[in-house]
């Protein structure tokens, strides 16, 4: 094995793992040793009806950080679908954190790679803070992930405003756009008991899912949200 190994290393070229690849084998790895990188970090244990959902979503891909660029406008472009698809990525382990800091390290981090303004807010309770970055149809993107007490987990997806307006590469339920366009605001709650808070804060898109009161979420998102 080792001789094949070295072959292969010695006459192959060293490519960089595709994303679906990865996460895949880190999604099989985590779950087969009963943990995720959540977990590992903060004792958070991963509820069984989660994980079924989780391993529903690894079939199809998440969305945002592994399907290739379309030409085309696909559904997996739609920045609600991708939004909830990673929260339940970052649940299972899926999603790895790229830097596990604070507020203002995680926003610095992230502020280097992408053209708009990252949000990092400094919330109440919140026991750790994760940056990850990614891209979608060429759109650079950012997610921050919260742990907030012992049990609540709050991602937020972020892009530029105005590319999510557009709609050219990622795109918007109209529903949503329009409410963004009257109020800066948009909330919706999901049948799973899971809801989504979208608002706007300069150039940038935020889009929160979480399984917390949205009053709740509003709360700690609007308490200190400047960049």
């Amino acid at each position: 094995m080792q001789a094949a190994k070295k072959l292969v290393h010695d006459k192959l070229p060293r490519e960089s793992v595709p994303a679906d690849v990865y996460y895949g084998i880190m999604n099989a790895t985590l779950n087969r040793s009963g943990s995720s990188w959540f977990r590992k970090l903060f004792g958070f244990r991963l509820n069984p009806v989660i994980a079924v959902v989780m391993f529903a979503i690894i079939g199809v891909g998440i969305y945002s950080l592994v399907l290739p660029s379309g030409s085309g406008m696909p559904e997996e472009a739609n920045i609600l679908a991708q939004s909830l698809k990673n929260y339940q990525a970052v649940i299972g382990g899926a999603i790895k954190p790229q830097l596990v800091s604070s507020e203002d390290d995680v926003r610095s981090f992230l502020s280097k790679e992408v053209p708009f303004d990252v949000v990092v807010p400094k919330m109440k309770g919140c026991n750790s803070c994760a940056g990850v970055l990614s891209s979608f149809n060429g759109i650079k993107l950012a997610h921050v992930v919260y742990q907030v007490g012992n049990k609540d987990i709050l991602y937020i997806y972020q892009a530029d405003m105005k590319e999510a307006m557009q709609g050219t590469a990622i795109n918007l339920p109209e529903e949503a756009r329009s409410a963004l366009q009257e109020s800066g605001w948009y909330v919706r709650d999901e049948q799973n008991g899971v809801t989504v808070v979208m608002w706007k804060v300069n150039n940038t898109l935020c889009s929160a899912v979480s399984t917390m009161k949205k009053e709740e979420m509003i709360a700690l998102l609007t308490e200190n949200d400047t960049p």
